[in-house]
């Protein structure tokens, strides 16, 4: 993964449909999964239910149903097929070792595989003639990943499991960037919900150590803060009983899949009648005259619904809608129309200091939105050489929105430098491998335009797809200048002012936000940013 790293929910709603429910609840069985370890970790198999005490806000409660280890289970795999899996080739390898642990599975299990990215694929059954087959793979999506809503869509899904026993699986190398849930919401679906969730983040050893170090949310591409995956992670598989695990290598993931296929394999099942099935109640489960032994569970449970409405259980844009999504409106061809003028303080644009350590910053102003970025004092000829121009440390970038893949993006620039020599603009196609960008470098004391158009990689130098050129509308520092960037199918048209000043040809522009930004020690207040869809 190349990213920038830059109450409840119960009222969790589902796009309700005309028809029956998907799902109704017929009884307020509660089942409880839980493993048993010893002293160095080991898994202990062997016990019965005369073994275990369960209890409810502290009251032993009666074990209506035990299950023993090699119990049948139902089994959700959620695969994150987002373009950042395909770096290194995490998809193929991730692929091929959940096959191996699927080809291990009893006919009686019920194995399920959903795909997602932005947004979540088909359930699709792993029947047991297909298991030692290689896993099927349908990309979906073209955003980032949406880990939270793809987690409440798989355990929306779950409520149909045919066993008791249930967990899910979820493989991501992602950070959640385009969810509409937030953590909080999912943590009570999680707590209200029967499946362990077990989560795997595959994350090199840099960015472990970023998330490491870093508190509860992390900046991103487009200035965004997120959630550090560690924690919300560990979190919510906790929150259902399981474990995350964060493998640095093929045979570190390749093990935690083997720890995971062992817990579900030496696992208890213990099910109950909940005293208050409708409201939030805390879960102990004690082993009795079992010295050295410990066991592990979930530790609370939320309501148990009785009725489910979902049409494939996806998350309702109408009650967890995007901030950006009031500003999306439909053109005549019903192409999609994205329009801020940056007076709603609320569309979802990051309003807050940057990362200190960078000593970048943004606000908005009575003017539109300014965006810059202040450090140390760089002296530098007006045309300095492009691979010097701007590390990408030292580049700001607000990027938020729909994702996009043909479009016509526009915007005014009023440049306001901190010192001779500034540069920013129009940046489109940001995404985890980095963006393109349209932008001005002017010299207010010698009253001195240029533009360029930049492919840069979030890692190393930047590639002058359209080297600096004077720019022939330029008359003096606080004037708009109007950039549109029209990329359609490998096409891309560059206008200022109104004029068409080049076209570039590139086949490998991939889908991405699209925002402004600035270089170096400058500041570029913007206004009217506009994006339409192209067929």
């Amino acid at each position: 993964m190349r990213r920038l790293l830059a109450l409840l929910l119960f009222a969790l709603s589902f796009r309700a449909p005309a028809q029956q429910p998907l799902f109704r609840a017929t009884t307020n069985l509660q089942t409880i999964s839980a493993q048993v370890t010893d002293k160095k970790g080991n898994l202990i198999g062997g016990l019965t239910s005369s073994d275990f005490t369960l209890l409810e806000d502290g009251h032993p409660q009666k074990i209506a149903f035990f299950g023993a280890e090699r119990q049948p289970i139902s089994l959700a795999i959620l695969l994150d097929t987002s373009r950042s899996m395909d770096f290194g080739g995490k998809l193929q390898r991730a692929r091929a070792l959940l096959g191996s642990l699927i080809a291990r599975s009893r006919p009686e299990d019920e194995i399920s595989l959903m795909p997602f990215a932005d947004v979540a694929g088909e359930f699709t059954p792993v029947e047991p003639l297909q298991r030692d087959q290689p896993l099927p793979l349908t990309r979906v999506g073209s955003g980032g990943s949406a880990v939270y809503d793809a987690i409440a869509t798989g355990l929306c899904r779950m409520r149909a499991a045919a066993n008791l026993r249930r967990a899910l699986i979820v493989l991501t190398d992602g950070v959640d960037e385009s969810s509409r849930l937030k953590l909080d919401q999912l943590a009570a679906l999680v707590e209200a919900s029967v499946p362990e969730v077990f989560i795997i983040g595959l994350y090199d050893q840099p960015e472990f150590q970023l998330f490491v170090q870093n508190p509860k949310t992390i900046t991103i591409v487009g200035l965004r803060k997120i959630d550090n995956p560690l924690r919300a992670f560990a979190r919510l598989s906790k929150e259902s009983g399981a474990q995350a695990f964060f493998p640095h290598s093929d045979k570190e993931l390749e093990s935690a899949l083997h720890r995971i296929y062992a817990l579900l394999e030496t696992q208890y099942t213990l099910a109950y009648y909940p005293q208050h099935p409708d409201r939030s109640r805390k879960i102990e489960v004690r082993l009795k005259r079992r010295r050295g032994f410990t066991v592990s569970a979930r530790t609370r449970l939320g309501p148990v619904p009785t009725v489910f409405q979902a049409v494939d259980c996806e998350v309702s844009a109408h009650d967890h809608p995007f901030p950006w999504e009031s500003h999306v409106t439909l053109g005549p061809n019903h192409h999609r129309i994205y329009h801020d003028d940056f007076s709603d303080r609320h569309s979802g644009w990051p309003n807050f200091g940057f990362d200190t350590a960078t000593a970048n910053s943004a606000r908005y102003t009575g003017r539109g939105y300014q965006v810059y970025r202040s450090g140390k004092d760089v002296t530098e000829p007006l045309l300095a050489d492009p691979a010097e121009i701007a590390p990408a440390a030292d580049t700001a970038v607000a990027a938020y929105g729909p994702w996009w893949t043909n479009f016509h993006a526009a915007l005014q620039v009023e440049e306001e430098s901190f010192r001779p020599a500034a540069s920013g603009g129009l940046f489109t196609n940001v995404n985890e491998e980095g963006y393109c960008a349209l932008i001005l470098r002017t010299d207010r004391k010698e009253k001195l335009g240029f533009y360029a158009f930049v492919k840069r990689p979030w890692t190393g130098s930047p590639r002058f797809i359209i080297p600096w050129r004077p720019l022939s509308s330029y008359e003096q520092p606080g004037k708009r200048h109007l950039l549109e960037v029209e990329s359609n199918r490998g096409v891309v048209k560059l206008h200022i002012d109104g004029k068409i000043v080049s076209t570039v040809y590139d086949n490998n522009l991939h889908p991405g936000l699209v925002g402004f930004g600035v270089f170096d020690d400058g500041s570029v207040l913007i206004h009217d940013l506009r994006v339409e869809s192209l067929p």
